[in-house]
């Protein structure tokens, strides 16, 4: 295998591996920053300085070109034998700094290996408290303090609480509703409309002001039906939300239920 692209440490920017040479320092072209690339891979494989491919550590000869391989001296970065003991330009002790090397990679890659599973314990801890979270939505007084929750989440608990909108428990498609619209992602719209004609008041309050918060005018329609509800609070709430979407299309719906309504008082 060749190393053929590299990125930036610094700004991410692709690299042309192929032009680089090993232990030489050279300005990334994007953002200027001064990179030195090793002899060695992050896991104490070698790459020929001759052609790129990289070997295992073992290699004395390239298996690709079949070039003696060489690596350079950490200090001055001149280029030396894998079997000397010493470098040829300023005499530091190659074996003992590339023992050192190699222990340290070996460190590296045990340090990133239980940092990787740390980030997955967390991730499954996170997933596990999401859960638990919503479970508390079931209960009216645990609302406040569980929705909180549940915002830290963002965007990761946008699925979870759109699903429990279908919940058997009102009071639990009332905290979805609650928290749908605190985080404001539009993903939850088709469904919070379609929970528009929840026969539970308080599902149907909490869902009409999440869609306003929203500013989801596919649902002005929707919204617009809720103005003669039998609901006071209700049809007072939809037509502020239909004032808050202020589209086009909102207003034209406020104005011709607004005319209906007041024919169907008379």
């Amino acid at each position: 295998m060749k190393l053929n692209l590299l990125n930036c440490p610094a700004c991410n920017s692709p690299l042309d591996a192929t032009s680089i040479n090993p232990n030489k320092p050279f300005s990334c072209p994007a953002c200027g920053s001064a990179i030195v690339m090793t002899d060695w891979t992050k896991t104490g494989q070698i790459i020929c300085t001759k052609c790129g491919t990289i070997n295992a550590n073992t290699n004395k000869f390239c298996v690709s070109c079949e070039a003696v391989l060489q690596a350079g001296c950490p200090s001055c970065y001149t280029q030396n034998s894998l079997t000397a003991t010493t470098c040829k330009n300023c005499g530091t002790n190659l074996q003992r700094i590339w023992k050192r090397q190699q222990v340290w990679l070996n460190q590296r890659e045990k340090a990133e290996f239980k940092k990787k599973e740390a980030l997955q314990e967390l991730a499954q801890n996170s997933k596990e408290h999401l859960a638990r979270l919503l479970l508390q939505l079931n209960e009216p007084e645990n609302h406040p303090t569980a929705v909180s929750g549940i915002l830290i989440f963002g965007k990761d608990a946008v699925e979870p609480l759109i699903k429990l909108l279908n919940s058997e428990d009102p009071d639990a498609r009332v905290g979805a509703a609650q928290a749908l619209g605190d985080i404001g992602d539009k993903r939850a719209i088709p469904e919070l409309i379609n929970s528009i004609s929840d026969k539970e008041v308080s599902v149907r309050f909490w869902v009409v002001d999440a869609l306003g918060r929203l500013k989801a005018d596919e649902a002005v329609d929707a919204i617009g039906e809720l103005l003669t509800d039998k609901n006071q609070k209700i049809s007072s709430l939809s037509k502020d939300v239909l004032i808050q979407i202020g589209t086009p299309n909102a207003i034209r719906i406020l104005q011709e239920k607004s005319k209906r309504k007041w024919w169907l008082s008379l």
